[in-house]
């Protein structure tokens, strides 16, 4: 009913026949009141779903244009009344403007701005309270769909509530459309100062529609039953995202669809194809107030939903801007407990090994425990030098680089152009190491020693290293070990020295194997068993 009596104020024609040619100023502001009653009728939703930049800029322009001239129209008001009416529109408008590229505090302040624009509508329906051209009835619909929305804003203070009260206000906001259409019909009117026939009555009309059509919406209240809607997807939406900072609550929310709707890493849906728009946002509002993104990630797989956590995090952005911060934040703070526990973990295994020849004074040395992964096993190698390819990849099967299987195969060690590769009688645990480099060969110590074995290895870019245990990764030294290659590029004699050890029933976690490398320059590349296995 409150439609129909819209319809037929909006399509009923001029108030009064036209009386002699009207100004060209206010002939094209009756056009552009029509025009502006067209979009919101249909032509603006029509261009949002072609670009919503586009039908932005659109509404934003014809309001300019039609404020401009609508306050020029005024008769009645004072010069000064004109003037401040202009002001506020014209700061409006700006405002709006700057709104699309508007982040933080300057979004703040263009939101502060854009109630120029209110103030701008408040005097022009004020002005037409004193021009007779309008009747009583359009000014009184102008400051109900005016005022109502913003009482009722204020009032509600942030709270969502879908009762029979936002119902009848949200019907009457629609009036801005009825009064638009009424200000352009009684523009016909012969002139201003000139009362036209039949306007003047007075709003008890009004108030007896707002009784008969509105407050009984506030009485019934909404459907007890929502009919549930269902977007389809829309793969093409996501090349009209926009950031989340700047956009209404309806654009963030239609955001939301558009990747809750879409194609996943994992699945063809971010949401089940059958979950209606309003469970999908209903998850989304739950999701947001989860502190963590296991938590919401478990929601998530429970609501039937399949999506990794940035493709997650990237969507509920637009539901609860700063989630994505957050969640930041908490992947930094996991990964600094993960650094120190993985630091105070190294620190401990490094001080259950000590140098096994602590006399001997060498150029450079080091000790630390050496995490070995599954099949045991450990390179020497110039990490610089790629032309046999990783020489570090000592499971690699190159032919022209050490390979632990041929070291397998001759029981303790392969060497091949510049990397070593080393058996160990251990694997998925701790061994002690210690390297120790001299400017030449130092004496032959084999007391104590299980094993003993000396090969040639060569350094092409002046470097020869073991390598450290990296984040995450499960082998390499728990701590930094010098360069092994003293004289740069050249050859090199590399001794390694094995043996196992004891195990310590006061400390069960204590390495079970050691070794010691000893490394000099040497153009010699035979090699040579000191000692063999026992």
């Amino acid at each position: 009913m409150l439609n129909a009596w819209a319809l037929w104020q909006i399509l009923r024609g001029p108030a009064s026949p036209r009386a002699g040619a009207l100004p060209r100023e206010v002939v094209w502001l009756r056009r552009l009141l029509y025009a502006d009653v067209a979009g919101d009728l249909l032509l603006w939703e029509l261009l949002d779903d072609v670009s919503d930049v586009a039908e932005y800029a659109a509404t934003w322009a014809v309001w300019t244009a039609t404020m401009f001239l609508l306050v020029r129209a005024l008769a009645g008001v004072a010069t000064r009344f004109r003037i401040i009416a202009l002001g506020l529109g014209l700061t409006g408008v700006l405002a709006a403007a700057l709104r699309m590229f508007a982040e933080g505090p300057l979004l703040t302040a263009s939101l502060l701005l854009m109630m120029a624009t209110l103030g701008c509508k408040a005097m022009i329906i004020a002005g037409q309270g004193r021009d007779g051209r309008f009747s009583a009835v359009t000014v009184a619909i102008g400051w109900t769909a005016l005022l109502v929305p913003q009482v009722y804003s204020l009032l509600l203070a942030g709270r969502l509530t879908f009762d029979g009260l936002s119902l009848a206000v949200h019907a009457l906001d629609g009036l801005i459309v009825v009064w638009a259409a009424r200000t352009a019909h009684e523009l016909a009117a012969p002139g201003p100062g000139v009362a036209a026939p039949g306007t003047g009555r007075s709003p008890r009309l009004l108030a007896a529609a707002v009784v008969v059509l509105v407050l009984p919406m506030a009485a019934v209240g909404a459907e007890g039953d929502a009919q549930l809607t269902y977007t389809a997807a829309d793969e093409g939406c996501r090349d009209r995202l926009r950031p989340a900072a700047g956009l209404g609550p309806e654009e963030r929310r239609r955001s939301f669809l558009c990747l809750a709707r879409g194609g996943t890493f994992a699945a063809a849906t971010m949401f089940p194809e059958d979950l209606a728009d309003q469970r999908i946002l209903a998850y989304g509002t739950q999701l947001c107030a989860l502190p963590g993104d296991r938590e919401r990630h478990a929601l998530h797989e429970r609501a039937g939903g399949t999506a990794d956590s940035i493709e997650l995090a990237a969507a509920l952005e637009y539901l609860c801007p700063g989630i994505v911060a957050r969640q930041n934040a908490d992947a930094k703070r996991r990964q600094a407990e993960r650094e120190r526990e993985e630091a105070a973990w190294k620190a401990e295994a490094n001080a259950r090994c000590a140098d096994p020849w602590p006399r001997v004074r060498a150029r450079r040395w080091g000790t630390a425990a050496y995490m070995l992964s599954e099949g045991g096993g450990y390179a020497v190698f110039d990490d610089r030098d790629d032309s046999a390819g990783d020489p570090g990849d000592i499971y690699g099967g190159d032919g022209d680089a050490a390979d632990i299987f041929d070291a397998v195969e001759d029981g303790f060690i392969d060497a091949a152009g510049s990397s070593a590769a080393i058996v160990t009688y251990k694997e998925n645990s701790a061994i002690c190491m210690t390297v120790k480099v001299f400017d030449s060969a130092p004496p032959l110590r084999l007391t104590g020693w299980d094993q003993v074995v000396e090969v040639g290895i060569a350094s092409r870019s002046g470097r020869l290293v073991v390598p450290t245990h990296p984040e995450g990764g499960d082998s390499g030294a728990a701590g930094p070990l010098p360069d092994l290659a003293i004289a740069g590029p050249g050859h090199y004699r590399l001794r390694v020295h094995a043996r196992t050890l004891p195990w310590d029933e006061n400390d069960p976690d204590a390495p079970l194997e050691e070794h010691l490398l000893v490394v000099y320059p040497g153009r010699s590349k035979d090699k040579v068993v000191h000692r063999p296995p026992r």
